[in-house]
């Protein structure tokens, strides 16, 4: 048992879930799309730039006087270093690999990315301090990186109604999903002066505004299935996907455990991708 755990967080906080996440979301986006080229190597190159930044970003971690305020997560995190270099270190490696395996266009697409991913978490440019910024860079981050850099690789016209109305639909899941880890995060902003919407606005207002993000995101789901862009079986399996999303946004909470947030509100990317895919091929 105790094996299976350390593996269990080793896959959680060592990042390599939610990479796994930004595979599903770039997967789900060709399904959703109907695209034959599932660009695999893109996926590939994607999985490995999500487990570089986001434990480069960790290397950048202090801990806090107060031991309170020492998640799970981050305690895992400080006890760990050398699994955290070594994993963004074979990030790397997968990038430089998996990059010529790409169209070289990609670098004009990603760059921008890249810098501004790095920016965010730098201690000394602080770009995650502003309560909206920090919101809305991961949310067009994301969105960028799985929904419209896909479209373009696929050689789909950017500005398509089809292509604008499903950046919107990825957009708002992801603001969805990333209000609720400022909950999680309230203490730990208040004491490294990051200013957030769940400070601001208190926990409960925080996460009914989350909820209203999902109520968006279902209205454009429909508004997909009714455009013809998608079969009924696609918007069956997304609508219920969208439950399980409010379910678990709608249960978020300053006083559930890290494994909640990294496994259960992380893991709707996933269940989305596994479930679209799942459906599409049967």
């Amino acid at each position: 048992m105790i094996f299976f755990k350390r593996l269990f967080d080793f896959i959680l906080f060592g990042n390599i879930y939610v990479a796994l996440g930004a595979v599903c979301l770039i997967q789900s986006t060709i399904v959703q799309l109907d695209s034959s080229n599932h660009i695999i190597f893109y996926s590939l190159l994607t999985f490995f730039a999500t487990l570089f930044i986001y434990n480069l970003q960790r290397v950048f971690y202090s801990p806090q006087k107060d031991n309170s305020l020492h998640s799970i997560r981050r305690k895992w995190i400080f006890e760990n270093q050398f699994s955290i270099k070594t994993l963004y270190i074979i990030g790397f490696i997968g990038v430089a690999i998996t990059f010529f395996y790409n169209d070289y266009k990609i670098i004009f697409y990603l760059s921008p990315l890249l810098i501004l991913s790095i920016a965010y978490f730098l201690p000394f440019i602080k770009l995650r301090q502003n309560t909206w910024f920090k919101l809305l860079t991961l949310a067009i981050v994301w969105t960028t990186v799985t929904a419209i850099v896909p479209a373009l690789l696929n050689d789909t016209d950017l500005f398509s109604g089809t292509n604008i109305l499903h950046f919107f639909v990825r957009f708002t899941f992801l603001i969805s999903i990333c209000i609720p880890f400022d909950i999680r995060d309230m203490e730990v902003d208040k004491a490294e002066n990051i200013f957030t919407l769940s400070q601001k606005l208190g926990e409960n207002k925080t996460r009914w505004i989350a909820v209203g993000f999902m109520f968006i995101y279902i209205l454009l789901i429909a508004t997909e299935f009714f455009l013809e862009m998608f079969s009924m079986k696609i918007f069956i399996a997304l609508m219920l996907t969208a439950i399980v999303n409010i379910i678990i946004v709608f249960m978020s909470s300053s006083k559930r455990s890290e494994y909640f947030y990294s496994a259960l509100l992380d893991g709707t990317m996933i269940l989305q991708g596994v479930v679209l895919i799942g459906v599409n091929y049967l």
